[in-house]
């Protein structure tokens, strides 16, 4: 049989062993600020390692259509679990929304301080570039922002680990109350300003997993955010599970020959019928489906990968990735 690299080319950052941690630790922040890596930073160079998978191609134009003004769903929740695509969907979406000329607001609740800065005051600062209006630590009204958006559009409104910011928010007393009170208030004015407006999208992120790391009081708050957002959101999966060979491949491989990887495969699998060790409880011609999806890595290793170790959080994080994934 071949060797795979003449069958499937990498791309030239992984030939030439240049990829760098730095190009797994990127989030929306660092692409906002302009300091990520060029696989995430550059538009073109983003997109063309990308895989469109079915959930991202449907948000991105549901979205693109908001900011058009051609209707779609005002305020999107993404829920997914630890590696789940999340921060490769908003980078899209940030990307997405600089091809339409739409301005976009960055909120990222673990680059924020609660104890030095609102959600509302680096929403008016990151549009007026100064903050006039959405001062203090009290939630502003609904006319407040609907003001401040309207001004504005199209504008894309990107808030990206919500409950963390709130977890934090929760230790800042705002007179009798604290500022995550004041966060939940702010949620739904914004949502609903939001959705007064014809080119206004907002998409919010919330963990679908992992809550036994927070403790009772957080799991409360995203309840309690999960019922605001819930009156008129619509929640979305980026990424299904029958879709994950293609973003790896996508990700890894500028070209895979597919006649030649067809012959490896049923190589491989004549001699896996002959000695017995085809997985259990598949057939040949269903092992032979899958392993093209999966070429070169046997389904196996990356079932193992994502669906088990890629469960544990602190599996990827002690290995310095993120919520894009090493898959991302």
């Amino acid at each position: 049989m071949k060797p795979f690299v003449s069958i499937a080319e990498p791309h030239e950052d992984i030939m030439r062993e240049r990829l760098p941690m730095d190009v797994f630790a990127a989030n929306l922040w660092s692409v906002h600020m302009g300091d990520a890596p060029a696989e995430y930073g550059d538009p073109e160079v983003f997109f063309r390692k990308t895989y469109m998978t079915r959930g991202l191609r449907n948000i991105m134009d549901i979205v693109g259509d908001r900011l058009e003004g051609r209707g779609g769903d005002p305020v999107i929740q993404l829920q997914t679990p630890f590696g789940g695509g999340k921060t490769h969907t908003l980078i899209s979406l940030y990307h997405r929304a600089g091809e339409i000329g739409a301005r976009t607001v960055v909120l990222a609740g673990d680059a924020l301080d609660a104890g030095e800065t609102t959600l509302w005051a680096e929403m008016e600062r990151q549009l007026r570039g100064e903050v006039r209006e959405l001062s203090g630590m009290t939630a502003p009204g609904m006319d407040k922002i609907k003001r401040l958006l309207e001004e504005n559009q199209p504008v894309l409104i990107l808030i990206d680990e919500l409950l963390e910011y709130t977890v934090k928010a929760s230790g800042v007393t705002v007179g009798e109350s604290t500022l995550a009170g004041q966060l939940l208030a702010f949620m739904q004015e914004l949502s609903q300003a939001a959705s007064a407006l014809e080119r206004v999208a907002l998409v919010v992120t919330l963990p679908s997993s992992s809550l036994e790391h927070y403790d009772e009081a957080a799991e409360k708050m995203f309840h309690q955010l999960t019922k605001i957002l819930g009156r008129i959101e619509k929640i979305f999966t980026p990424v299904e599970d029958d879709e994950i060979y293609s973003v790896i491949r996508k990700r890894l491989f500028k070209r895979i020959d597919e006649s030649a990887a067809g012959e490896v495969i049923e190589a491989f699998i004549e001699k896996a019928e002959s000695e017995g060790i085809l997985p259990e409880g598949i057939d040949a011609a269903e092992y032979r489906e899958v392993f093209r999806k999966s070429y070169p890595f046997q389904p196996e290793v990356i079932d193992v990968l994502y669906e088990r170790w890629g469960s544990f959080p602190e599996f990827q994080r002690t290995r310095g990735f993120s919520d894009s994934s090493p898959w991302w």
